[in-house]
């Protein structure tokens, strides 16, 4: 049937940042004969995460997706979490992210506004950076930069070439930390520990 014949809950993610919200009416409901309601309908999502890059690229992230009604409170509306984790039957792997453990967890809050309790569920996706991609092109090539930057100290000067070793690797070393940069949100709560092992190799170039 369709959902705009029967109520339907305003279940939303609290941390959503979509700036339009999609059209879900032209999706049908299933009903039952017990008055069991079940509401599909396909959705992307787009929400905020505090990201900890200490260990780029071996970090390990937790992002929280809160569910509840924005407008009745749990006298209105009880919210449960039917299973301990989400349902990964129709899960596609990632090439970039590791899916480890997602966790959903039934809260009960009390609001400085309101004394009725509201109701929400979190859903808490864990998960790991593969690393095999900057592995082999941003961490083997760094050390092996550096590596060529210790060799130019037994360099012996009448060669000729040691500014220009020196330079080719600071230019490289700088390449580097650029892509660093790109690969990681902006923020000045944590630094990279390729970053900062990037910065103090450059006075030894």
């Amino acid at each position: 049937m369709k959902s705009s014949d029967i109520w339907i809950p305003d279940i939303i993610p609290y941390n959503d940042i979509r700036e339009e919200e999609k059209d879900i009416d032209k999706y049908l409901v299933a009903v039952n004969s017990t008055g069991h309601v079940q509401y599909l309908y396909p959705l992307l999502l787009k929400s905020s995460c505090k990201l900890d890059v200490t260990y780029f690229p071996f970090d390990r992230q937790k992002c929280k997706l809160i569910f509840g009604s924005w407008g009745y409170d749990g006298t209105k509306i009880s919210l449960t979490n039917l299973k301990p984790s989400a349902d990964l039957t129709n899960y596609l792997k990632h090439g970039e992210w590791l899916l480890l453990d997602s966790p959903t967890k039934t809260n009960v809050k009390y609001y400085s506004c309101c004394p009725e309790p509201y109701h929400d569920v979190t859903l808490t996706i864990h998960i790991e950076r593969r690393a095999l991609y900057f592995l082999f092109n941003l961490i083997l090539p760094c050390i092996f930069a550096l590596s060529v930057t210790v060799l130019g100290f037994y360099l012996p000067a009448e060669s000729g070439e040691k500014v220009s070793l020196g330079v080719t690797v600071l230019l490289t070393l700088t390449v580097f930390l650029l892509l660093v940069a790109e690969r990681t949100p902006p923020q000045s709560e944590v630094v990279p520990l390729i970053s900062k092992y990037t910065n103090v190799s450059l006075p030894y170039c």
